[in-house]
């Protein structure tokens, strides 16, 4: 039953990011695109990347179910939202990364280098739990925004609907990654 719950939110979210002005392969045909517009989607591409293999060491680093749905949760729809974005960069004729650049090269907001990533796969249980927490606020927050900044200054609806819809689900996280580091900060032994 999660899983397809799971699969009807994915769609669910594919079909949002598709509506209207949109052929086939989920490309913006409505606008051409602009630099902020390309900028956001080769930018947010890998730092969804990141948030899901951050999300897939739950499966070995946690017992905690509400944080093994969540990695399910992140899985599926920044996933979904990867594939949406290579589309659009293919039917825009740009590059995955910006000329000339290197994603390993690139710092975006919230991010977590790999000294942090190492120190996050060092831990175990409820150490885990809460490093995770606190890097995946930052991390969102980052995304929130990367998604400000395209919705300032992007022009294609379709790009600027992702934006949004990055800003109202990571919020929303964020806002039970803090109720959660309240209630087990305080729980010995979870």
């Amino acid at each position: 039953m999660r899983r397809s719950l799971l699969v009807l939110v994915a769609t669910m979210l594919l079909a949002a990011c598709n509506q209207g002005g949109s052929d086939q392969g989920g490309a913006p045909v409505t606008a051409a695109s602009t630099d902020a517009d390309v900028t956001f989607t080769q930018n947010m591409i890998p730092h969804h990347q990141q948030a899901i293999a951050m999300a897939k060491l739950l499966d070995t680093h946690t017992t905690s179910q509400e944080l093994r749905t969540l990695a399910d949760r992140i899985v599926a729809s920044q996933g979904q939202e990867v594939t949406l974005m290579q589309g659009w960069l293919r039917a825009w004729g740009k590059p995955a990364t910006p000329q000339g650049m290197d994603h390993g090269a690139m710092h975006m907001p919230g991010t977590m280098s790999e000294a942090e990533l190492r120190q996050l796969m060092a831990t175990r249980h409820q150490d885990f739990d809460l490093m995770f927490l606190d890097m995946m606020t930052a991390h969102h927050q980052g995304a929130i925004d990367m998604a400000n900044t395209e919705l300032r200054d992007g022009a294609l609806p379709e790009v600027k609907r992702l934006a949004q819809q990055i800003i109202d689900a990571q919020q929303a996280e964020i806002e039970q990654f803090q109720q959660w580091q309240k209630e087990w900060a305080t729980a010995p032994n979870r």
